[in-house]
C-alpha cells in the first residue's frame, strides 16, 4: 500500500507541476515485452555463471538482498546458470553502474544492483556519472524504502527538535557519496536547519556502522529494511534511536511511532518537494537490478521473467521472513515509468536541489 501511494504521488505531482520532458520520457519508456526462445536462451546460459554486481560493501542491506536472490534466481533462468554475487564499491554505486553500462559484458551474464538515488547525480551532471539511468533495462526492485534519521545515545538527543536551529545540538553523521545516506543529512541540514556535521567518504553502511562503533560519527541515515537486518539489537537495546522518517506516511512496524514524517517536518510546500524528490521519491526504486541496454532482448526478457518467478518463490519468501527482509516487488515497466517521471521533474525543483546537494565548486 505504501509503495502504491508513493507511485500515485509521483504521477500526480508531475502532472500538477505542469512539466513534461518528452525526450527523457521516450528514452525511459520500457522496451516492449517480448517472448523469448527458451531453448536458445537455455543453450546460452547452460554451464555459465551470472554475476550480480552490488554497488556497496558486503554486510549491508543491498548485499543481503542480492545474496538472497542469488540463491534462488538460477533455477528460473533457462539453462540454470550459477548465480554469484560480487561487491564493487564506490561513490554510492556509481562505479558499479558505470561498469554495467560501459565496461561489463553485454551478453546477459552481468546484472547490476545499484542505488536508484544516483539518478540525482545524473540529473546534476556529476562528471563521475558515465551512464544514463533512462537507458538501463530494469529487472526488479525487491522493495521500495523509507530512510530514517538514526542517532546513538552519545549526543544526548531524543527528538529532532533538539538539533534544529542555531541553538540545536550538533551531531556528526556518516555519509556515502552519491547516495541518500549523503543526500539526506545535507537536505535535513540545509532545508530544515538541523545542526548536522556531514562526514562523507564511506563506501557502505557497514563502514558507517564501524565508524559509529569507533566514535567517529554519531548517526546516519539508513532504511528500516536494512537496519532490521544488520542492527535490530541496537534499537531494541535503546542504543540507537530514530528521530525522523523521510517518507510521506509512517512505517507500520517502526518501534519509534513518534518519529515525524516529511509532511510533519516540512514548513512549506517547497520544503516538502525538496525532501521528497531528494530522498523518498528516488527510493521508490532504490535497490534496483539493471542490465545494460545492449543485452540481447531474449536474454533480458528471460532474466526479467526469472526475477518475477524468484520473487514469488516460497523458499525465497521464507528466507526473507527469517532474515527480516521485506519483499514488495516492482518489475521492468513500472520501474521505467517511475524513472521517467523523476527525470521529468520541474526545472525549478531540479535547480534548487542541485544548489543544495551539489553547490557550485563541489
Amino acid at each position: 500500500m505504501r509503495l502504491s501511494l508513493l507511485r500515485l504521488f509521483v504521477s500526480m505531482l508531475i502532472l500538477a507541476l505542469g512539466h513534461s520532458t518528452p525526450v527523457l520520457a521516450a528514452q525511459a519508456a520500457a522496451p516492449a515485452k517480448s517472448a523469448f526462445d527458451e531453448k536458445a536462451v537455455a543453450d546460452f546460459y547452460r554451464g555459465k555463471a551470472v554475476r550480480i554486481v552490488v554497488g556497496f560493501s558486503a554486510g549491508g542491506g543491498y548485499d543481503a538482498y542480492s545474496r538472497l536472490i542469488a540463491r534462488h534466481l538460477g533455477k528460473y533462468i533457462p539453462g540454470n546458470p550459477t548465480v554469484i554475487v560480487e561487491n564493487m564499491t564506490g561513490a554510492g554505486s556509481i562505479i558499479a553502474a558505470n561498469h554495467v553500462y560501459n565496461a561489463g559484458p553485454k551478453d546477459g551474464t552481468l546484472i547490476g544492483n545499484i542505488s536508484g538515488p544516483i539518478i540525482l547525480e545524473q540529473l546534476f551532471n556529476n562528471p563521475a556519472v558515465q551512464f544514463d539511468m533512462a537507458k538501463f533495462r530494469y529487472l526488479n526492485v525487491p522493495v521500495g524504502e523509507t530512510y530514517l534519521m538514526i542517532v546513538t545515545r552519545k549526543p544526548g538527543v531524543s527528538r529532532i527538535e533538539e538539533i534544529l536551529g542555531a541553538k540545536g545540538k550538533s551531531v556528526a553523521f556518516g555519509a556515502i557519496p552519491g547516495s541518500t545516506v549523503e543526500h539526506a543529512p545535507i537536505l535535513v541540514r540545509d532545508v530544515l536547519g538541523a545542526n548536522l556535521k556531514v562526514v562523507s567518504g564511506y563506501k557502505g553502511t557497514a563502514d558507517v556502522r564501524l565508524a559509529i562503533d569507533s566514535g567517529e560519527v554519531e548517526g546516519f541515515f539508513n532504511t528500516w529494511t536494512s537496519s532490521k537486518i544488520t542492527s535490530l539489537d541496537k534499537f531494541t537495546s535503546g542504543e540507537w534511536l530514530v528521530l525522523a522518517q523521510l517518507g510521506d506516511t509512517p512505517i507500520k512496524d517502526l518501534p519509534f511511532p513518534n518519529a515525524p514524517t516529511i509532511p510533519a517536518m516540512a514548513k512549506s510546500d517547497e520544503q516538502r518537494q525538496l525532501l521528497r524528490f531528494g530522498t523518498s521519491v528516488p527510493n521508490a526504486f532504490g535497490k534496483v537490478y539493471v542490465l545494460a541496454a545492449a543485452v540481447p532482448a531474449d536474454r533480458a526478457a528471460a532474466l526479467e521473467a526469472a526475477f518475477m518467478k524468484a520473487m514469488a518463490d516460497k523458499e525465497l519468501l521464507a528466507e526473507a521472513v527469517k532474515g527480516r527482509l521485506e519483499i514488495d516487488p516492482l518489475f521492468g515497466e513500472e520501474i521505467h515509468r517511475l524513472v521517467g517521471d523523476f527525470l521529468g521533474m520541474s526545472p525549478e525543483i531540479k535547480s534548487k536541489l542541485q544548489k543544495l546537494i551539489r553547490p557550485a565548486g563541489k
